[in-house]
């Protein structure tokens, strides 16, 4: 069976992007506007998400026989349990290991951006300045994090909210100029019906 490109990269419908748009909105706003609470709900689910996954580790071998790695995985397990416990009483540090995540991904970018502007100014790349400053913003960025954990963390949620509302308000005027768009086809269509 074909699929067709053209069925596969089709404009969405209208009431998909309005809801789209919608949601993007809320979600940016309350974001935006209870930024320590949205912090606070990242850590406590990023908790959640190392206890659900070590529970599922430690009973993974009894379901699958053929693990090799069965006493590793249940171990695994029982440490990401142990962690998620301790980071769900202690919603900071859950912050805490989230920021350093965060940071030591912008750093590990910044460096692959400075490696690969290192080897297109070899090449004589004209674009080979703008991976320099791609990758300087990045590590000057992961740096702050790291040092200023708390707002770094409360950078990284309000660069979330931003994200979302852009996207939401972009939506919504896609929605606007789609809607516009079909509304002139029908006119046409009918103009044209009425010709013949």
């Amino acid at each position: 069976m074909k699929i067709s490109i053209a069925k596969l990269t089709r404009t969405p419908s209208r009431n998909s992007m309005i809801l789209r748009s919608i949601v993007n909105i809320i979600f940016g706003s309350i974001i935006l506007l209870f930024p320590a609470l949205s912090l606070w709900f990242l850590a406590v689910a990023f908790a959640m998400n190392l206890l659900i996954i070590g529970l599922f580790m430690i009973f993974e071998p009894t379901m699958d026989r053929t693990n090799n790695h069965a006493v590793l995985t249940a171990l695994t397990g029982v440490v990401s349990v142990l962690a998620g416990v301790y980071l769900l009483a202690r919603p900071l540090a859950s912050i805490f290991v989230i920021t350093v995540i965060f940071a030591l991904w912008a750093l590990l970018f910044g460096l692959a951006d400075l490696m690969l502007a290192f080897s297109s100014s070899k090449g004589k790349s004209a674009q080979s300045w703008l991976f320099y400053v791609a990758g300087a913003i990045s590590i000057v960025f992961a740096i702050f994090i790291l040092f200023n954990p708390i707002e770094g963390s409360l950078a990284v949620v309000w660069s979330v909210g931003l994200y979302s509302l852009a996207i939401g308000i972009i939506s919504g005027y896609n929605a606007i100029v789609h809607m516009k768009d079909s509304n002139k086809n029908m006119n046409n269509k009918s103009k044209a019906k009425g010709k013949k």
